[in-house]
């Protein structure tokens, strides 16, 4: 078994100050700290061994003692009471939660509200809420944000321990429930940063994680719950001797890494027991160590460790539960099941119930172990994965629980839960289109596949992209067939309604239409539904010189005649001029045979003349009814302009013609003795 250490763990400078500054003030005087110098219980006791004492409150203290402020901080009133008492303060503050210290009381003369990103009850984040006055909160997550009251102004500092990531989810957040100005002082320590990008980069290469730190540190817990996500066999121990041949079976690469307050020498530790757990002398010159393994089974507890547990109680904090352990556990309800509220499952959850946990780092305020049901069940649920054979893919509902981000801030893909255990979507799997903004996917339950599983690496990734382009595909083809069949229908419907009129109408009747189109050579007017016929130029007016955008306007309703109808071509001729009465009939009725009329001559033709009798009629004069006698030629007697006097001989209003006479018309005036011409 390989055992590589990450590539940044250990002290970081802050602490190391911190303890160097403590180890010299006692040289020369006794000294005691204001509550732990640091969050390691070895490097406390290590402490307390050389003179270095831990007190809880200045009330411990007498005028001229020596203390000695934590690497944590303190409030500005600490400072002015220990000076008060006069006090030989030390400040072992860590640079950089100075530095938070100072962007907060600084935020606060600015009149900007300060919102400390961080764990609520860590000394370090007490001490900044200090600096920064009654204008400030503390938000650890997202649902605390409506605590924080409406101001134009805000301030947000955060933890220097705390994880990056989270802080940017809670700062995005923030930032779209309470608009406004923003100050964003990204206070993190760059120690902290590197040692999580170090295990992040280490979980990676190797099978198992150990992760080394005081379980009252919370750059540990954060750096064990980063590195849990990303490799499933993450153990947390605060020395060599929690480790246990267990944790590794199977494993050919183990990591290491280590909080900021863990010293070198238990990372060393750690390395000579885990590189000697493969040696069989060593295991025999160590009393046996299967045997002794066995005998403190039913009490060996680490983070990490699957136990059995049976409830004892249940209230508001969460589910109190015995494991065979000298202490008892606790299991919080998000912990029980993901969103858990004690609303929602206090009635449900019942004493004497049977459940599997998972040892999780840290403690409660009762000193009981914290398990966790959900890393438990998702421990065994990947038992119950399935290979996927190479090409092929696999449904499945997927419920997003979070957005997830690679080093440089850019969103790379959601969490989700799958098949009982946490899966990968990429980014570009979500959506066939570009997704800018992944924050309503969270808590959504999406159809997709599997299409990636690795059991080895606890690796299932999952997409939507083919599922959506059959879903689109097919709401295509359905559109295409619903309209193809909305087509059909209306042509049908068309062809109907169409049948149906033509059994409605007949020739020789007239009819009212509405004008839907004017053309060049006439107009189309409907005069059913989806029944139109033409109404030809030369049907328009008996004015030959009336056009067709004289006539009518589109939209108009006219009268029209049916002309004819051809059944088998679908066409119907319409007349406008045959629902008027002929205008030349109407003028012609005025005159009557017998009357003597003046006229004019218009053309001259063979066989006689035509004659103007007024703007509406013209008349006939024949050959043999210019003169008496007989005439060879019409231009012998008449021409072009000429005007007469003609006797109406004949009318003909059925053909239109008027048959008139010079020479009748002469006769009467010489009867008369008028003259005519």
């Amino acid at each position: 078994m390989k055992v590589i250490v990450a590539e940044c763990c250990g002290f970081c400078y802050g602490v190391r100050r911190a303890v160097d500054m403590a180890l010299n003030a006692s040289k020369d005087r006794p000294c005691a700290t204001l509550g732990p110098l640091i969050h390691n219980p070895q490097i406390i006791a290590d402490l307390e061994s050389k003179g270095v004492i831990c007190k809880n409150s200045l009330s411990e203290f007498s005028s001229g003692d020596t203390i000695i402020f934590r690497s944590h901080g303190e409030g500005p009133e600490i400072y002015k009471e220990a000076k008060k008492m006069n006090l030989d303060i030390v400040d072992a503050t860590c640079p950089n939660v100075k530095v938070a210290q100072n962007k907060a009381a600084i935020a606060s003369k600015d009149e900007f509200y300060t919102v400390i990103v961080g764990e609520k009850n860590h000394p370090e984040v007490k001490s900044i809420l200090k600096w920064a006055g009654e204008n400030a909160s503390v938000i650890e997550y997202i649902k605390d944000i409506p605590e924080i009251p409406e101001n134009a102004k805000y301030a947000v500092i955060i933890q220097t321990t705390f994880e990056l990531e989270r802080f940017e989810k809670i700062l995005e957040a923030l930032q779209r429930e309470r608009p406004g100005e923003y100050r964003v002082e990204r206070t993190i320590c760059r120690a902290t940063a590197e040692r999580q990008a170090a295990a992040l980069q280490l979980a990676e290469e190797t099978d198992a994680i150990i992760v080394i730190g005081g379980r009252n540190s919370a750059n540990i817990r954060h750096l064990f719950d980063i590195v849990s996500a990303r490799c499933p066999m993450t153990y947390h121990i605060e020395t060599a001797s929690e480790l246990r041949p267990e944790m590794f079976r199977n494993c050919t690469k183990v990591g290491i890494t280590a909080g900021a307050s863990t010293p070198d020498r238990l990372i060393k530790e750690a390395i000579v027991v885990m590189e000697n757990m493969e040696n069989k002398e060593n295991m025999e010159n160590m009393e046996s160590f299967e045997s002794m393994l066995a005998a403190a089974e039913d009490v060996s507890v680490y983070p990490g460790k699957i136990m059995e547990a049976t409830v004892i109680q249940v209230d508001r904090d969460g589910v109190y539960v015995n494991f065979g352990y000298a202490r008892e556990g606790v299991i919080t309800y998000s912990e029980w099941v993901a969103g858990g509220t004690a609303d929602d499952l206090m009635d449900k959850i019942q004493k004497g119930e049977k459940v599997e946990a998972k040892v999780i780092p840290g403690s409660s305020k009762d000193d009981f172990v914290r398990l966790s049901k959900i890393r438990a069940d998702r421990e065994a649920a990947w038992k119950n994965i399935e290979e996927l054979p190479e090409g092929e893919k696999r449904p499945v509902n997927v419920k997003v629980l979070r957005i997830i981000k690679n080093k440089a801030k850019n969103i790379v893909g959601l969490a989700v839960a799958v098949e009982s255990v946490e899966g990968f979507m990429p980014a570009s799997h979500v959506e066939l289109r570009r997704v800018e903004d992944f924050t309503c996917y969270i808590g959504q339950e999406l159809p997709a596949e599997i299409i990636e599983v690795n059991l080895e690496k606890r690796r299932i990734v999952v997409s939507r992209r083919d599922l959506l382009k059959a879903e689109r595909e097919a709401k295509a083809a359905a559109w295409r067939k619903a309209r193809e069949q909305r087509i059909q229908a209306a042509r049908e419907a068309r062809a109907a309604a169409e049948e149906a009129a033509y059994d409605a109408i007949e020739e020789g009747t007239i009819v009212t239409g509405k004008v839907l189109k004017i053309v060049d050579f006439g107009l189309f007017v409907e005069i059913a539904p989806h029944l139109v016929g033409l109404v030809h130029n030369t049907e328009l007016s008996w004015d030959r010189s009336v056009k067709a955008e004289d006539a009518a306007k589109v939209d108009d309703v006219i009268q029209v005649f049916i002309k004819k109808i051809d059944r088998e071509n679908r066409r119907v001729a319409l007349s406008i001029k045959a629902t008027q009465e002929d205008p030349w009939k109407v003028e012609a009725a005025k005159f009557h045979v017998g009357d003597i009329v003046e006229c004019t001559v218009t053309r001259i033709l063979p066989f006689g003349a035509i004659f103007r009798i007024n703007e509406k009629l013209e008349g006939l004069v024949h050959i043999s009814e210019i003169a008496a006698e007989h005439i060879n030629k019409v231009e012998e007697v008449l021409t072009v302009g000429q005007t007469v006097m003609a006797e109406i001989i004949k009318t003909d209003l059925e053909n239109k013609k008027i048959g008139l006479s010079i020479a009748k018309a002469k006769k009467i005036a010489k009867r008369l003795n008028m003259s005519l011409i």
